[in-house]
């Protein structure tokens, strides 16, 4: 049985969520409990653990179902796709090479809950957010967006950004990348996609998220890149030695 939880916090409620599935609380193709059982036990309103739940399904954490209700993926049966973070590196290095930066905004901000949770920042911290759209021969191919917690941000130089992503900024100023969670998933364009990449508002839209940790395990980039369907591959080698390399085109 699980306790009632004081703290009214999405972080909370989020972690929480994440925590039971990551550890097997709640296995694959069994049912969390109700969006009313998980109001009283952590003392929230419905919108919060709706908008933790909502955001859970778009990692692939969760699956809702009408009149049902909501279950862990049955995907989470089987352990993640493994690839060497170097590979993942020169992945990210391949495609900046392969095309070109436009309308880069860099700022600071207030996260917005799911990149709150993803980088288990506190209620008073901020992240810079960057956004810019790649480009191939001038056609718009992606929206790239990344949050960095503030005092990572500080020791990039922005000019650089527009020439480097930030996942390879991070080791140019000395920070050790060990590993990240990666998810790749469909969506549809949103306005502010539609507008950066030259499609309908509902045009499907392929969706990767990616939370960067340090060797300390602390997440340090959040990365969240929408591309555009009708142009966007992802290229995996299938070998029998156990290795699998993908690239982005």
């Amino acid at each position: 049985m699980h306790t009632a939880i004081a703290s009214p916090r999405y972080h909370q409620v989020y972690v929480t969520l994440r925590t039971w599935v990551r550890d097997g609380t709640y296995k694959p193709g069994e049912q969390i409990p109700t969006e009313p059982q998980l109001c009283e036990m952590f003392g929230v309103s419905r919108i919060t653990v709706r908008k933790a739940i909502d955001n859970l399904a778009k990692e692939g954490w969760l699956l809702r179902q009408q009149g049902r209700g909501t279950f862990v993926q049955i995907s989470r049966a089987r352990a993640a796709g493994s690839l060497d973070i170097n590979d993942v590196r020169s992945q990210v290095a391949g495609l900046a090479a392969a095309t070109e930066v436009r309308d880069l905004t860099v700022s600071d901000v207030d996260p917005d809950d799911e990149t709150r949770a993803s980088l288990g920042l506190d209620e008073q911290a901020r992240v810079q957010r960057a956004t810019h759209v790649r480009t191939v021969k001038g056609v718009p191919l992606g929206l790239i967006t990344t949050y960095v917690p503030l005092d990572v941000a500080r020791r990039v130089d922005p000019a650089e950004m527009a020439r480097q992503p930030m996942f390879e900024l991070l080791g140019t100023v000395g920070i050790r990348v060990a590993r990240a969670d990666q998810f790749i998933g469909a969506t549809l364009a949103g306005v502010e996609a539609a507008r950066a990449l030259g499609v309908e508002v509902g045009a499907p839209l392929l969706r990767l998220s990616r939370t960067v940790f340090d060797h300390e395990d602390r997440p340090v980039e959040r990365v969240v890149a929408l591309y555009r369907a009708d142009a966007y591959q992802y290229h995996m080698t299938l070998e029998h030695h156990g290795k699998t390399r993908g690239q982005g085109q």
